[in-house]
């Protein structure tokens, strides 16, 4: 039923019918600790949702998610409005307002509250620092909303949360939660992370679903630029999953604590290019008209933040001190993913190592002067983590091939983590590292490890480079790279690998 083609008398009937049904009636069939939220979106002003929930109150508080909205006192409070709260019998209940989006309950632990509340969609009227930073928006089509900016909690252990959707007609959601059958617009999610690190999409858009064992992936498309792209999306996505799926022999497998089938991608176009990874979703805007480069940043950001649903996701580091691989692989195996679907040629590849990698890298202030093993640079020192991380990548690949007639490979290290991490609690370290790439190209690398990660040394790219087929020359702050006219069979083999081609 969609209430907003009904009369007011028949949207404040129903709100009033809602706050009469007992707590424990509300969370029938979702667990007895249950959360329930109900967001209603008004097809005349969709830039404001209605929300309404009953919560459990652990220590006397209420709360949005501490991550993100750093700008304001009051962090995602900033976007709520008109926060009342009443027992399920409909008493009223103080709240008193704390700084951070926090509130002080007045009702005993254990008890449940009733919200009502209104988020505002302005997002886009505030500056936001790096990515878009889980902020909402919205576009003729639809509404863009992250879990952290729209849901108001309690306590830190609920599961079983039903989230439904009250939207105007011909309206849908896109979302990474379990459908709730016959329930229509109804949804459950596990716990209070997969709440606040989730996205969603409600209004006209097209999805895009692609199915892999036990694995779904959702796209999100908005925007008739976004739309015309369908079949060029659908074939990038497809393309880039079979890729990742045949290089690490599964589906991803991720730790019990963080466990998911499900990731959506919603792709919107807007005024500018920019992207950001929350939890296991991806979101993309893309500039509308944009040029050749818009383009390939918008394909990278979805290639490397998918890659992550496996080195990231179901093998993860124990510190931060292989920041450097999991970033900088992320970009090796982007490029080789974006090559595999044919969005990148060998000129193409080559000319981005130079004209984006190599310049970020060699322009860094922390090149030559910082170890990448320090994790934290990661957001002040991209050329140095994500390129310099990308630049061990290619030149362990190397290494690695061209010691053993490319009967190995960096795939190799990928896959052991995989297997050995995926659906596990545990992490890999450094030196753990350091052995499987020691191990895979039969040679000790204590000196490798030792001079360009743990150390501070520029790594000679050229000289690796030049163990396959490549000639390659750094000069002049350039990598110029270029395939060998006469290389062996061999030597071509390798240069093959760095494509991704086996």
């Amino acid at each position: 039923m969609d209430l907003f083609n009904n009369s007011p008398l028949k949207i404040l009937t129903f709100i009033f019918l809602l706050s009469l049904i007992p707590s424990n009636q509300l969370c029938a069939n979702t667990g007895s600790d249950s959360t329930s939220y109900s967001i209603s979106i008004n097809k005349n002003n969709i830039k404001k949702a209605i929300v309404e929930c009953i919560v459990k109150i652990e220590d006397s508080s209420l709360f949005m998610s501490s991550i993100g909205a750093n700008q304001f006192p009051n962090r995602w409070a900033n976007f709520i409005h008109e926060l009342k709260a009443t027992t399920p019998e409909g008493k009223p209940v103080e709240l008193k307002s704390l700084d951070g989006a926090k509130w002080k309950v007045h009702v005993s632990d254990g008890s449940y509250v009733k919200l009502h509340y209104e988020v505002h969609l302005d997002h886009e009227e505030h500056e936001w620092s790096g990515g878009v930073d889980g902020a909402a928006y919205a576009r003729k089509w639809g509404v863009f909303y992250t879990g952290r900016s729209v849901f108001i909690m309690s306590g830190k252990e609920k599961q079983h949360i039903k989230v439904r959707f009250y939207l105007p007609e011909i309206w849908k959601v896109s979302s990474p939660w379990r459908i709730i059958e016959n329930q229509g617009n109804s949804y459950l999610i596990d716990n209070l992370t997969s709440l606040t690190d989730s996205m969603f999409f409600a209004g006209t858009h097209e999805e895009i679903i692609l199915i892999r064992d036990d694995f779904q992936l959702i796209f999100a498309l908005g925007g008739d630029e976004i739309v015309k792209q369908k079949e060029s999306f659908s074939k990038m996505a497809t393309g880039v999953l079979d890729y990742y799926i045949d290089l690490m022999e599964g589906v991803p497998n991720p730790s019990p604590d963080n466990k998911f089938s499900k990731s959506i991608v919603v792709i919107n176009s807007s005024s500018k290019t920019d992207g950001e990874v929350i939890g296991n979703n991806i979101s993309i805007l893309l500039e509308k008209d944009g040029d050749e480069m818009s383009e390939l940043i918008g394909r990278f950001i979805f290639a490397h933040e998918f890659f992550h649903l496996w080195s990231g996701k179901s093998f993860a580091p124990l510190n931060d001190d292989c920041e450097w691989f999991k970033e900088g692989f992320a970009n090796y195996y982007t490029l080789k993913s974006l090559f595999h679907i044919g969005y990148l040629n060998k000129e193409s590849y080559l000319k981005v190592l130079n004209d984006f990698f190599y310049q970020r890298y060699i322009t860094d202030k922390g090149t030559g002067k910082l170890s990448m093993i320090d994790g934290a640079l990661k957001h002040d020192h991209w050329g140095l983590i994500y390129s310099g991380g990308f630049f061990i990548g290619i030149s362990q690949d190397m290494l690695i091939r061209s010691s053993t007639a490319n009967q190995s490979s960096i795939d190799d290290v990928m896959r052991i983590l995989f297997k050995k991490y995926g659906g596990t609690n545990e992490g890999y370290t450094l030196s753990e590292l350091q052995k499987l790439m020691s191990e895979a190209s039969g040679k000790d690398q204590t000196a490798f490890f030792n001079t360009y990660i743990q150390g501070v040394a520029k790594i000679p790219l050229d000289h690796y480079l030049n163990m396959g087929g490549f000639d390659a020359i750094e000069e002049n702050g350039k990598l110029l790279v270029s395939l060998k006219k006469d290389a062996i069979p061999t030597e071509k083999q390798i240069s093959d690998g760095l494509f991704g081609i086996k």
